[in-house]
């Protein structure tokens, strides 16, 4: 019996995949331009979808991004040979066939799926402030918790972007009536939640670890 796609993928890699990048806009954000994609490419997608400001790598989670959200959006291919022409079959496919072969018994048994990745994340300013929920809070909605880990290479850091900041959680002493007040205020423009924020400078060569249940604006 003729080896699965998913099969020859691994083979042909001797065990490493290979994968085409995975370009993610956003339609509230602009793009920082430093994420080695060309410069007509940027808004290819048209301006009503946004900037491409992210590149995902090695995802198996489809891009949430509205009712234009094309198909596949943010999930990695993994490109292989097939009958002496190039093809590509989705990793989250490959994942799905080869379970722990691929991943690991432990996360395989633990989660059914690869349960991360990693992206350039290259906006031109902060995104709104905002909080990464729990496993317990995320189940909720039918969702897992988000613990995010950032690293700012020099490599592709050529210049800050707009305000090289990022708000780090709640000032101690702040109340909990002014954060609701802040809530109510969110479709009023700047609600200036960050008021009760403290600011840390970007720095490259250094990174943070966003554990669950916290608040950020990066």
């Amino acid at each position: 019996m003729a080896n699965s796609s998913a099969k020859k993928a691994l083979e042909q890699g001797q065990g490493i995949l290979r994968l085409a990048p995975t370009w993610v806009p956003r339609s509230f954000c602009v793009p920082g331009r430093r994420i080695k994609l060309h410069p007509d490419d940027y808004y290819v997608l048209g301006g009503e979808r946004g900037g491409i400001d992210e590149r995902w790598f090695s995802s198996t989670t489809p891009a949430e991004n509205g009712p234009l959200t094309g198909k596949n959006e943010g999930l990695s291919p993994v490109v292989l040979e097939e009958d002496g022409k190039e093809v590509q079959i989705l990793l989250k496919d490959v994942i799905d066939e080869l379970k722990g072969e691929i991943i690991g018994d432990r996360l395989w048994d633990e989660y059914q799926s690869w349960p991360m990745y990693s992206k350039f994340f290259d906006n031109m300013g902060p995104l709104p402030h905002h909080i990464h929920h729990n496993d317990e809070h995320a189940a909720k909605i039918g969702q897992k918790g988000k613990p995010e880990a950032y690293y700012f290479p020099p490599q592709v850091n050529n210049h800050g972007g707009d305000f090289p900041y990022t708000f780090f959680g709640i000032t101690p002493g702040t109340t909990k009536e002014e954060i609701k007040e802040c809530l109510k205020n969110f479709t009023k423009g700047d609600n200036k939640i960050t008021n009760f924020s403290s600011a840390f400078r970007l720095e490259p060569g250094t990174g943070w670890d966003v554990p669950y249940n916290a608040s950020c604006s990066r």
